[in-house]
């Protein structure tokens, strides 16, 4: 049940992070759908594929018809309510921290029922849970997030390696539905707080950038 309701979560907040992301450039309806359910389905289905699957979306169209409703009656409610380019681009990335935390979990046990190792579960992971926002970023002619901002694609790594290693120490469904459980919320709260204090992995660039600013 609870990797359902954490399917639904990743779904309703990747969808209205790709919503948020047309806003931000002045997409019509059509197109702001299109981003949406790119965000919200691209990871699984690249997924999927690698691990020789039928994807799940394709199988189940209920999280496609999520998507297009989330979209859809998000922005209604929020296309004239939102205003200024930073304001739009920091709930994407707030979406986005919800949407990672939750993939990245259902990547990861789609990793360990496989019987993958530690590796290749993180790898299932971060798709799951980078994967369709780095579509969704090249589609609007934008750097994805996952190449320049914080700890993103580390923190879906990292997540899938440790829900590898405490999955493997106990079988149990209970109690790996309780694992995910917490390591959703650590991956989530730790998101968050890259966010707000702008925590990034080391870059030159960025270094020069902040010794220009300085002078």
């Amino acid at each position: 049940m609870f990797f359902e309701i954490t399917n639904y979560i990743g779904v309703v907040a990747f969808a209205i992070s790709g919503m948020l992301k047309g806003l931000k450039y002045r997409l019509d309806i059509f197109g702001v759908i299109v981003l949406s359910l790119i965000t919200a389905l691209g990871g699984g289905i690249i997924r999927d594929m690698l691990l020789n699957e039928v994807p799940v979306s394709l199988i189940n169209e209920r999280d496609a018809y999520l998507a297009v409703i989330t979209a859809v009656i998000s922005y209604l409610f929020l296309h004239n309510k939102l205003e200024g380019r930073s304001r739009i681009s920091k709930l994407v990335m707030i979406s986005d921290a919800l949407g990672l935390a939750a993939f990245a979990i259902i990547g990861a046990e789609k990793g360990v029922n496989a019987h993958l190792g530690p590796f290749s579960t993180a790898v299932m992971a971060t798709l799951t849970g980078v994967g369709g926002g780095v579509i969704r970023d090249l589609l609007v002619s934008e750097i994805p997030f996952v190449l320049k901002e914080d700890l993103y694609a580390v923190l879906c790594a990292a997540g899938g390696c440790l829900y590898w290693f405490l999955a493997l120490a106990d079988q149990e469904m209970i109690a790996r539905e309780n694992l995910a459980y917490a390591v959703f919320i650590v991956l989530f709260m730790i998101r968050l707080i890259a966010i707000k204090y702008k925590l990034n992995l080391p870059s030159k660039f960025r270094e020069i950038k902040d010794e220009n600013d300085k002078k």
